[in-house]
């Protein structure tokens, strides 16, 4: 009886028909209120969304309608799975927008990333919270309410398109005056937005490039006094171990949390090893740092990743180069190397010993670490170990990549959690914090066994930030891959061996100078070839300055150097920013010193150019301004 009366009750809510279907669009427009700048008028954006709006309803009560009329058990079947599948997709672009800060557009889903979508639609559970289960509620609510309104064919009156077109008029402007900065973001049909293609990209102006010149320069446009180079001992001979951090913002090194030392084992590393103040990820993406440090190469600047498009590219990588000299190599992955086929590119690297969680997952680090399968860091201590013990007669290069923090940020069951959750961390952070304190914790377990075994008394350990972390210091600044801001690309590293001379080095480096780094102390300098793009971070000389890149949904080039930061978007829009007197990036100086921004994009712009004319000449590879999509075949 008492369901039978709530019925009664929905159906007969005063509420044309339409209203039904435009309730959920609204919903999801007034829960997120966010901003994105929008170019075109309030008048524009509103006529569009109402006329978007009105024809979404057409079509959803054309659909309900005709499915109903059939009176069979398969159109109800259908019709359910029909509103199943429009739910989830405003939870989707709800979600999408309250985390990323833009509406939803196909446009960010990357092909290559399609072989995890499982990992990903589990890891974007994690992001779920009570604003979503109430929409939710909300929307099966309405659709119900909807379905039966349809199915008892009640009159509908005259005055349906006026109400609604009224009622959409009143809703959007709600939402962009309460919207901060007026943003008409979620002015926007979620339905059309999300099938927005991306903004239009500006073509290059700077020329073309000469045969012989397809390396970016690395010399700072600053004319500041040169850089003294690094005390430092060259060995030939030497172990050598990279150790990938994943998702270590420079940020983190000495950061208190609650009084408590977020990252004690590295900051320790800081005060007895060669630590790199301005060290940069040339891309905020693992598979990118991955390539960039180990083959000492840019990556693709069409967006493709190297290890799908190109697997067979000719640059030697640091495996290749020491095998020569003799090295065994070993690849040790807490996730997995499957992903994007790392796998098969790292056996075309020489290497003939790689494991990952598929084979280290094992007790007691086999729980806690999510919906990536991944193992817990220190399952790599054994394996390593072994490994070193195996032929004492022979150097080896151990390639070590972490897993924790990476989203959504997991830890061991048997760790204890370092935050509380207080007001005062952004959305993340506490299990972002969590994750990070247990991976400096692995860290410096690996290394205390590795120094109790003997291995590091003639070892060099390079370990160094894949990439950042952001949690909203920019505008839709979440996680890393999608902007080259500090937080995104501002990473530490550390060079430690026996016997080192602490010292901190504030020069400019990238992850494509660690290549040659390495052969540098080594003293194997003059087997760095001319198609390695990085100089060794241990040479003195002029200020140097890194070259970065973004590519997800938007393409974004720029230029770092000891006092600026410039950003040139696929837009062409500019961004420029004196670190020195900005930290945080807050001030645009590209309007106010429009000479410096012309030379920094002029130089940003050739270096892409000069990117395409190295991989057409040495991989025969054809690329666009920005095509993000899989190219392998």
């Amino acid at each position: 009886m008492m369901r039978r009366n709530l019925l009664s009750m929905l159906i007969s809510i005063p509420i044309p028909t339409w209203l039904f279907y435009l309730l959920p669009l609204w919903l999801q427009r007034a829960a997120t209120l966010v901003s994105v700048p929008q170019s075109n008028t309030p008048w524009q954006v509103v006529a569009f969304a109402v006329a978007a709006d009105l024809a979404t309803a057409l079509l959803l009560d054309a659909v309900t309608r005709t499915l109903l009329s059939q009176r069979r058990r398969w159109s109800t079947v259908i019709l359910l799975f029909f509103y199943f599948f429009f739910i989830i997709f405003l939870l989707v672009v709800f979600g999408f927008a309250r985390l990323y800060e833009r509406p939803f557009a196909w446009s960010f889903m990357r092909m290559d990333s399609l072989t995890i979508w499982k990992e990903n639609f589990v890891s974007g559970l994690y992001e779920l919270g009570l604003p979503h289960f109430i929409l939710v509620g909300l929307l099966v609510i309405t659709m119900t309410a909807l379905a039966i309104h349809v199915k008892r064919a009640l009159p509908i009156p005259r005055r349906t398109l006026a109400l609604s077109a009224l009622g959409s008029v009143g809703v959007l402007f709600l939402v962009y005056f309460l919207t901060p900065q007026g943003s008409l973001a979620l002015v926007q049909n979620p339905l059309t937005a999300s099938f927005v293609r991306a903004a239009k990209i500006v073509p290059l102006q700077n020329g073309t490039v000469t045969e012989n010149d397809l390396i970016p320069s690395l010399s700072a446009f600053d004319a500041a006094p040169a850089i003294p180079a690094v005390d430092v001992e060259r060995k030939r001979g030497k172990n050598i171990i990279l150790y990938f951090l994943e998702s270590t913002p420079f940020s983190a090194i000495d950061k208190k949390v609650g009084g408590k030392e977020l990252t004690p084992n590295l900051n320790r590393l800081k005060e007895k090893s060669i630590f790199f103040e301005r060290h940069y990820a040339n891309v905020p993406l693992s598979i990118n740092a991955f390539y960039n440090a180990f083959c000492g190469a840019y990556a693709l600047p069409d967006g493709a990743w190297i290890s799908l498009a190109l697997p067979d590219f000719p640059v030697e990588c640091l495996s290749q180069i020491l095998a020569k000299q003799g090295y065994r190599a070993l690849a040790l992955h807490a996730g997995y190397l499957g992903y994007a086929k790392q796998k098969r590119f790292m056996q075309k690297r020489g290497f003939m010993h790689m494991l990952d969680a598929e084979k280290i997952k094992q007790p007691p680090y086999d729980a806690g670490m999510g919906p990536w399968g991944a193992a817990d860091e220190r399952a790599m201590i054994r394996p390593l170990v072994d490994f070193v013990s195996q032929d004492k007669s022979k150097p080896f290069l151990a390639v070590l990549f972490a897993f924790a923090p990476h989203h959504p940020y997991n830890m061991p069951d048997d760790f204890s959690e370092f935050t509380v959750n207080t007001a005062e961390l952004k959305k993340g952070q506490r299990r972002f914090f969590n994750a990070l304190h247990f991976a400096d914790f692995a860290f410096g377990e690996i290394l205390r066994e590795l120094k109790a075994a003997g291995v590091l008394e003639n070892t060099l350990v390079i370990a160094f930030g894949d990439h950042g972390e952001a949690f909203y210091e920019h505008k839709g600044n979440y996680n890393h891959p999608f902007f080259i801001y500090e937080e995104n690309v501002h990473v530490p590293l550390f060079i430690y061996y026996d016997g080192v001379k602490p010292q901190h080095v504030s020069r400019v480096t990238s992850h494509v100078d660690i290549l040659p780094t390495v052969l540098d102390l080594l003293t194997l300098a003059d087997l760095q070839t001319s198609l390695h793009a990085g100089r060794s971070m241990l040479k003195g000389g002029a200020q140097t300055q890194a070259h970065l890149q973004a590519y997800w949904q938007d393409e974004v080039s720029g230029i770092v150097d000891r006092r600026y930061k410039f950003m040139r978007k696929g837009t062409g829009a500019l961004e420029l920013y004196d670190l020195i007197a900005d930290a945080s990036e807050q001030t645009n100086l590209a309007a106010k010193l429009p000479e410096l921004a012309a030379e920094y994009n002029a130089a940003t712009e050739k270096a892409f150019l000069q990117k395409r004319a190295y991989y057409k000449k040495y991989g025969n590879y054809d690329l666009v301004r920005f095509n993000p999509a899989s190219q392998d075949k």
